[in-house]
């Protein structure tokens, strides 16, 4: 079904009805460009799409992610972790370094097994404690980007004192927090948002203060107000400058977890953690450590995902 554009000259088509000729040419178009030979073939694709769908066609949002891209991202990676697990695993006993003081990885995975162990209750408490904080930090961070935009006064009065805030030692305000919150989740939750918020404050009032001053006063002219401005330019613009801040940040939270559960807690992978080294069980450490790396990459890579979709014209060709 063809749909007419406002100029006679234009054929729009519809996104999701495109036929198989067009999309064809257009993957190929993309892999020209992927390769760095620019072309003046004198088409221009997004003009044959709705303007509402224009910025997806330019900004490669129609390409596909398939498992191919998705190996030449993450292959060198995985094959690295591989050469690595197995270089430890026979490099470990053949240099003579006892188990108790670097254990092989599969004596980490044993350790990992045992019931005792009670590995995924631990990583359950501390990933309670990591999502509580990061979301009582992602309200704090953007709360006060959007108030220090509005308010230029009050980020000139705050900022100075949330800088020497996050110039504390974490080792150091970590007991205090378990003495005057108690040895519950609240201490930990509270050092995870403070790890968390600073970050994300940063990126976010980067991102708001992106649009140009020639938006600024284009939407001014029109009338808008200050809230309308934000909704509907500055917030777009700062999008992708909020989602890099939230996947630092959720690795950031899942520090700020451990880092209460090691001064003081009953439960959680910094309490395993404590309770291993203290015994010299390396390889329960090691396990708890690895299952914390992999909270925060789980964190991370929710993050991105999300990016992905609701941030479509800042996807990678």
């Amino acid at each position: 079904m063809v749909e007419k554009h406002s100029s006679p000259a234009h054929t729009v088509l519809p996104t999701r009805q495109l036929p198989a000729e067009l999309t064809s040419t257009m993957e190929h178009y993309v892999k020209i460009e992927k390769k760095g030979e620019h072309r003046d073939e004198g088409v221009d694709f997004a003009s044959l799409f709705p303007p509402h769908d224009q910025c997806m066609v330019r900004y490669g949002a129609m390409v596909k992610t398939t498992p191919h891209n998705l190996f030449r991202r993450l292959g060198p990676a995985l094959l690295l972790g591989v050469a690595l697990v197995i270089g430890l695993e026979w490099g470990l006993p053949a240099a003579g370094i006892p188990a108790y003081l670097l254990p092989t990885p599969s004596r980490v995975i044993n350790a990992a097994l045992q019931p005792e162990v009670r590995l995924i209750y631990h990583t359950g408490a501390t990933a309670s404690a990591a999502l509580l904080g990061l979301a009582i930090g992602i309200c704090i961070a953007l709360t006060l980007a959007i108030a220090f935009i509005f308010v230029r006064p009050l980020e000139d009065a705050l900022y100075p004192w949330i800088l020497l805030g996050q110039s504390l030692p974490s080792v150091a305000l970590a007991p205090l927090l378990t003495i005057w919150l108690g040895d519950g989740i609240a201490p930990r939750a509270a050092m995870a948002a403070l790890f968390a918020s600073f970050p994300l404050l940063i990126a976010t009032i980067s991102g708001l203060r992106r649009p140009a001053p020639e938006q600024l006063a284009m939407m001014q002219a029109y009338g808008a107000s200050q809230w309308q401005i934000l909704r509907m330019l500055r917030l777009p613009a700062a999008l992708p400058f909020i989602f890099s801040g939230l996947r630092v940040a959720g690795a950031l939270a899942v520090i700020g977890a451990l880092v209460g559960e090691l001064a003081g807690a009953g439960r959680g992978l910094g309490y395993l953690i404590t309770t291993s080294t203290y015994r010299l069980a390396t390889d329960r450490a090691f396990a708890a450590v690895a299952a914390a790396a992999g909270l925060a990459l789980v964190l991370h890579g929710i993050f991105l995902l999300l990016e992905r979709i609701i941030v479509f014209w800042e996807r990678e060709r």
